[in-house]
């Protein structure tokens, strides 16, 4: 499996210890005010802006090195701010969520249809802390989950020492958490899963279309939702401010049984792609994915003009 999956955080634990400590003493906002370095120092390194050099170059087109430097900070610079405000959330215990009636509604009566709910959602926004506030949502939440033994972030429950409202089945186990995902939802229960990257064998997926390019998403997601009925919504959790973050359930629909055949579902997956591009034109620099998704489909790298 390559590594760009497997979760592991760049940061030592003595970095993410210091971190930390800022937050205890100085809240959000100081953490905030010294990411501007780290963030700057890290952006500069070649190893780093490789791993969201394909998306950059998609969504933003940049003219030359200085711009693709631009774009690559304030990716990255968002990034820590969620990591931030995770960590806050976990010390602190504040937070603000906003999400309007309808939408409470709406996930209130899919889940109401007594099958359970498919959360799907993408490496974007402010996810790390949103799993932890879907109070909207009355079930036990479990969320498809690899953590990494290298990886230094700690969850909210790991920082606060209270128990966490979900709980987390490993892709890495016996049919990648697929039992596990399906007894949960014959219970009535919730499962939130990310459906923007592969985990495991890349032939679990179909094509998709996505910022021009064409990308392979999983397809399992769809298939669990016809063999059990569950409703399935794509659910992102944008952030707007310093630890505030809003809801946004940009689709919805159930899933009619297909057999097996995985073409069967790739409109399906289309429709959370198609949501997820969505998130990624309205909020440019709030997409996570640190991982080439076009690389199989692409002969080259898309190059850049330099204007030096």
């Amino acid at each position: 499996m390559p590594k760009e999956t497997m979760g592991r955080s760049l940061g030592s634990k003595l970095k993410h210890r210091f971190m930390y400590t800022l937050i205890s003493v100085g809240g959000r906002r100081l953490a905030y005010a010294f990411l501007y370095i780290v963030v700057f120092f890290y952006s500069l390194s070649p190893a780093i802006s490789q791993k969201s050099r394909a998306y950059i170059t998609r969504r933003f087109k940049p003219r030359s090195k200085w711009d693709f430097f631009k774009h690559t900070y304030l990716l990255n610079l968002n990034f820590g701010r969620t990591l931030v405000d995770r960590a806050a959330l976990g010390i602190l215990g504040t937070v603000k969520v906003n999400s309007t009636e309808e939408e409470r509604r709406l996930c209130q009566n899919l889940y109401a249809k007594g099958k359970g709910l498919i959360l799907l959602t993408a490496h974007c926004g402010a996810w790390h802390a949103a799993v932890n506030l879907l109070d909207f949502i009355p079930a036990k939440i479990h969320v498809l989950y690899y953590k990494n033994p290298q990886d230094n972030d700690k969850t909210v429950a790991e920082h606060s020492g209270r128990q966490a409202r979900f709980s987390f089945i490993n892709p890495a186990g016996p049919l990648g958490g697929i039992m596990e995902m399906m007894a949960a939802l014959e219970k009535g229960e919730a499962v939130c899963a990310m459906a923007d990257r592969v985990f495991g064998n890349p032939k679990n997926t179909v094509e998709a279309d996505f910022l021009g390019g064409k990308i392979r998403v999983p397809y399992s997601f769809y298939r669990l939702a016809a063999a059990t009925g569950a409703p399935v919504a794509a659910m992102f959790f944008p952030r707007v401010g310093a630890g505030e973050f809003t809801t946004w359930t940009a689709a919805h629909f159930s899933v009619p049984d297909s057999g097996s055949a995985k073409d069967s579902y790739a409109h399906f997956a289309q429709q959370f792609v198609d949501a997820l591009e969505e998130f990624c034109i309205k909020y440019p620099y709030q997409f996570f994915n640190y991982f080439d998704l076009w690389e199989e489909s692409l002969c080259k790298k898309p190059s850049m003009k330099s204007n030096n």
